[in-house]
C-alpha cells in the first residue's frame, strides 16, 4: 500500500541483502495512514469530551466511556473482513467515509441525544475500525528491519489526536472544546481521504497472497525484506488470538481509564488535565520508544517490561492514594503522568504483534477480531466502572483494574516462553506454509 522510489540502490547488510524495490517509505505514504490513526485519536475523546464537559447528562455519561468503543469493536471486524476482503487501501476509504457520516449525523441534530449516541456509533466504529487495515498495510510494506518502527510511529499520531481533542483547555478555550473537536472531525478524515487515494498504493503481499502463486509471494516480500530471516511460527492459531486478547484487554482497560476514567470518577480536577497531559506525553513516548527502544529489544521481551511497568505503576498509584487520601495535587498529578509510559509502550506492543503473528491473507480479519473483542470488553468493563449502576469505592476499583492488568502480564510472560519472535524478520514465514 505505501510507495516506494525505484531506482535507488542500497547497501548489502550482514542481515540482508537488500534490491532498489525496499529502500524506504515514502513519508508521505506514512502521513497518510498517520492521518487515519489521528482521526482515531481524535473520535476515541469524543464521548469523553462529551462527558467530562457536561453535554451528556451525568447519569449517561457512562455511554461516552462505552458506546464509541463498543461500536468500535464491531467496527474493528468490519474493517478487517473488508482489508482482506477487498484490499487495505479500499477498506481504508470506506472506513473513513464512515467516519464523515458519523460526524454528519451530529451536525445534523446536535441537540438530540439519540442523534448524538447515533453519532458516537458511527464515529467509533469508524475510528476504530481504521486501526487494522492501517497495521496491516504498515507491516506489509515497510522492510523487516524498518517495519517495527513504523508501526509504533504511525499508530503514535493517534495519541496527538488525543492531546488535540483537548488543547482548548489548554489554552483556556474549553467552551470551544465540543466544537473543536468535532471539526478535527471532519476535516482529518477528509484529508485523510484526499492522501489515501493520491498517495497510497495496494498492498503488493495482499496482492500477490490472492493470486495463489508461490512465487509471486516470495518476490513480493524479498522485494521488501532482501534476506532478512523469515519467521518461524509456532504454536496455534487460538494460542496466538488467545495472547493478543490477553495483552490487549489490559492494555484498552490502561489506556481508557488511566487517560479518561480514573480521574472523572475519582479525580474530578483534574479530568480535563489529566487526557490533555497524556495526550502529549504519549506522543514523546511513542517516538522515544519507536526510535530506541523497538529497533534494539526483542519483542517478547519488550512485552514483558511493558506489561510488568504498568503493573508496578498502577499499585503505586493505589498506594500513594490509599496512604494519603490525595484526591487532587501536583504529587498525584505526575504519578498519573508517569503512568502514561507503560500505556503507550503497551500501545507499541500490541501495534508490533497484532499485525506480525498472522499471514497476510487472514491479516485483517484476526488483528479485526483481537481488536473487536479487546474493544467491546474494555468498553463494558470502562462503562461499568463509570456508570455508577455499581458504587465502586476507590480501592474497589483499583482491585478490578489490577486483577486486569496482572492477566495482561500473565499473558506476555506466556508469551516469552511458548511464542515465537519476529523482530527484523520477514513475514514471508507465515504465507509460504499457508500457500
Amino acid at each position: 500500500m505505501l510507495i516506494y522510489p525505484s531506482g535507488i540502490s542500497t547497501q548489502l547488510s550482514n542481515k540482508a541483502t537488500v534490491n532498489s524495490g525496499r529502500n524506504s517509505l515514502r513519508w508521505a505514504s506514512v502521513l497518510a495512514l498517520g492521518m487515519g490513526m489521528l482521526i482515531y485519536g481524535v473520535a476515541e475523546s469524543y464521548g469523553p469530551v462529551y462527558a467530562i464537559s457536561g453535554v451528556i447528562p451525568p447519569n449517561l455519561a457512562f455511554w461516552g466511556y462505552s458506546l464509541p468503543f463498543i461500536a468500535g469493536g464491531i467496527g474493528a471486524f468490519l474493517a478487517g473482513y473488508l482489508a482482506d476482503a477487498i484490499g487495505r487501501k479500499k477498506s481504508f476509504i470506506i472506513t473513513a467515509t464512515m467516519l464523515v457520516a458519523g460526524v454528519a449525523v451530529y451536525s445534523v441534530a446536535q441537540n438530540s441525544l439519540p442523534a448524538l449516541l447515533l453519532s458516537f456509533a458511527l464515529v467509533g466504529t469508524a475510528a476504530i475500525g481504521l486501526e487494522t487495515p492501517t497495521l496491516a498495510a504498515v507491516a506489509e510494506q515497510a522492510s523487516a528491519d524498518r517495519r517495527g518502527k513504523l508501526l509504533v510511529i504511525t499508530q503514535n499520531f493517534g495519541n496527538v489526536g488525543v492531546a488535540l481533542a483537548f488543547v482548548p483547555i489548554l489554552l483556556g478555550l474549553a467552551r470551544y472544546q465540543n466544537t473543536i473537536a468535532i471539526s478535527l472531525m471532519f476535516f482529518a478524515p477528509l484529508l485523510a481521504l484526499i492522501a489515501s487515494w493520491i498517495l497510497v498504493n495496494e498492498s503488493e503481499p495482499w496482492d500477490a497472497v490472492r493470486s495463489h502463486q508461490e512465487s509471486r509471494v516470495i518476490k513480493a516480500w524479498k522485494d521488501r525484506d532482501g534476506e532478512a530471516p523469515s519467521v518461524q511460527p509456532k504454536g496455534g492459531l487460538k494460542a496466538r488470538l488467545l495472547t493478543l486478547i490477553g495483552i490487549g484487554v489490559a492494555q484498552d482497560v490502561g489506556f481508557v481509564y488511566v487517560t479518561y476514567g480514573v480521574a472523572y470518577s475519582y479525580f474530578p480536577s483534574l479530568a480535563s488535565e489529566v487526557p490533555l497531559i497524556g495526550g502529549f506525553a504519549m506522543t514523546l513516548i511513542g517516538i522515544a520508544a519507536a526510535l530506541w527502544m523497538v529497533p534494539k529489544v526483542e519483542r517478547k521481551t519488550f512485552a514483558v517490561l511493558s506489561y510488568g511497568l504498568q503493573l508496578i505503576l498502577w499499585l503505586l498509584l493505589w498506594i500513594f492514594v490509599d496512604i494519603t487520601g490525595s484526591m487532587a495535587g501536583l504529587a498525584l498529578l505526575a504519578i498519573i503522568t508517569v503512568l502514561f509510559i507503560p500505556v503507550e509502550i503497551t500501545w507499541a506492543v500490541r501495534a508490533l504483534l497484532e499485525p506480525e503473528l498472522f499471514g497476510t491473507e487472514r491479516r485483517g480479519l484476526y488483528v479485526s477480531l483481537v481488536r473487536m473483542v479487546v474493544w467491546v470488553t474494555t468498553g463494558i468493563i470502562t462503562g461499568i466502572l463509570t456508570a455508577g449502576l455499581f458504587s465502586f469505592t476507590f480501592n474497589e476499583a483499583m482491585a478490578i483494574t489490577t486483577v486486569v492488568f496482572a492477566l495482561g502480564f500473565g499473558a506476555a510472560l506466556a508469551w516469552m516462553f511458548l511464542g515465537f519472535e519476529t523482530k527484523d524478520k520477514s513475514l514471508l514465514g507465515h504465507d509460504v506454509k499457508s500457500i
